[in-house]
């Protein structure tokens, strides 16, 4: 199984090398090392690394700017890294988008389960969307051939049964999908105006 691909985004030096060598002595691979926030998003979109480590207080750009914007653009995971852990960052943390969060000086220890969750977490949220993409696009589908039997049913004097037996052998025929054929009768029915 190929290492975990890891970016750092963290500007003080001493603490971006001590987390790269704890990172590769646990088994991942680290592809990069951000100095600033702008950097951090400039490489998540170049390198496209499995997750982001990203301190919260980054120079040019805040840490909290940077994960919303690797968020919005690649979709990629980000553990956000901080010396505070009060109420007010750990919220700015979560709103930013963050799936981890841990306090440094860090523990070598906590670094493969906030990895691990952080990942999960992605995966979870990743099958969600696909999930619901999918339901928005089979009621979409629905909605079409619904409209596209009331054409038929109407234009043709057909049962609602009918309709749709003659919309899904119409796609049979055609090999393509029932909603593609429901979508070029209503198209056509616009055309000709009812």
């Amino acid at each position: 199984m190929a290492a975990i691909r890891i970016l750092i985004a963290e500007d003080n030096d001493l603490v971006s090398l001590t987390l790269e060598e704890q990172l590769k002595g646990l088994g991942y691979e680290v592809v990069g090392i951000a100095r600033t926030g702008a950097e951090a998003v400039m490489l998540a979109s170049r390198l496209k690394p499995d997750l982001v480590i990203m301190d919260i207080r980054m120079p040019e750009m805040d840490g909290t700017e940077a994960t919303s914007r690797i968020r919005d653009q690649t979709g990629i995971p980000v553990v956000m890294l901080t010396a505070f852990a009060d109420k007010e960052t750990i919220r700015r943390a979560e709103a930013a988008g963050a799936l981890a969060y841990l306090v440094k000086p860090v523990n070598e220890q906590e670094l493969p389960p906030a990895i691990t969750i952080a990942l999960a977490r992605h995966r979870e949220m990743q099958s969600l969307r696909n999930e619901n993409l999918e339901l928005q696009e089979a009621l979409e589908a629905r909605k079409l051939i619904e409209r596209a039997k009331g054409i038929l049913m109407q234009r043709l004097g057909l049962t609602e049964r009918d309709a749709y037996e003659r919309l899904r052998q119409r796609a049979r025929d055609k090999r393509t999908k029932m909603k593609d054929i429901a979508q070029a009768i209503i198209e056509a029915e616009e055309l000709l105006g009812s």
